[in-house]
């Protein structure tokens, strides 16, 4: 079985894929991949190369060419591992290629789901370099996640974990998803 994970940048799909990997549970990551590829060809790992290399691959694959990239590493895991999740699903057509490999009914979408003023306060104070620093650049960044197509995603989820609590209740509503996943297998 395979867990695809999506949600707006700074939903909380990390604190999600810490709680499977606490589990022993692995996660790929599909920026994982992007850098991977980046660095195969020779391409700095800065924001501006890895956009050149995100568009590249989309231009050569077609539009799920990160799940195809991806792919390969989830299927070595699966010879030994009986579900394995992939962190940062972006669009349909990525749903599209892990269903194509893996079927329907071995796939499962969880969501993570934040108000956007929220979400803003937390990316804020991640401070990543590609963090958005004013409200502005938030909203430009969301319409762009957006065109990806990955509000059709989270429409498409299987389980939905609304992320406007208390971290400790948030690390609650987290672990009684990851529960009811895990006993499927």
């Amino acid at each position: 079985m395979i867990v695809l994970l999506t949600g707006m940048p700074g939903s909380g799909k990390g604190e999600v894929a810490k709680a499977f990997q606490k589990r022993g549970i692995p996660v790929v990551s599909m920026g994982d991949a992007i850098r991977e590829e980046a660095d195969r060809r020779g391409i700095p790992r800065t924001p501006e190369g890895l956009k050149e290399v995100s568009l590249k691959v989309r231009e050569e694959l077609g539009p799920g060419a990160v799940a195809i990239l991806t792919i390969p590493k989830v299927e070595k895991l699966l010879e030994t591992e009986p579900i394995v999740v992939i962190e940062g699903v972006r669009s349909p057509y990525e749903v599209e290629e892990f269903r194509r490999k893996f079927s329907e009914e071995e796939t499962i979408i969880l969501a993570v789901h934040s108000p956007p003023r929220m979400r803003f306060e937390r990316l804020r104070r991640r401070g990543r370099s590609d963090d958005p620093k004013t409200w502005e650049e938030f909203v430009d960044r969301d319409r762009k996640e957006l065109k990806f197509g990955i509000g059709e995603v989270i429409a498409l989820a299987d389980y939905m974990i609304v992320n406007d609590c208390s971290f400790d209740e948030f690390q609650t509503k987290i672990q009684e998803i990851v529960s009811k996943i895990i006993s499927q297998i």
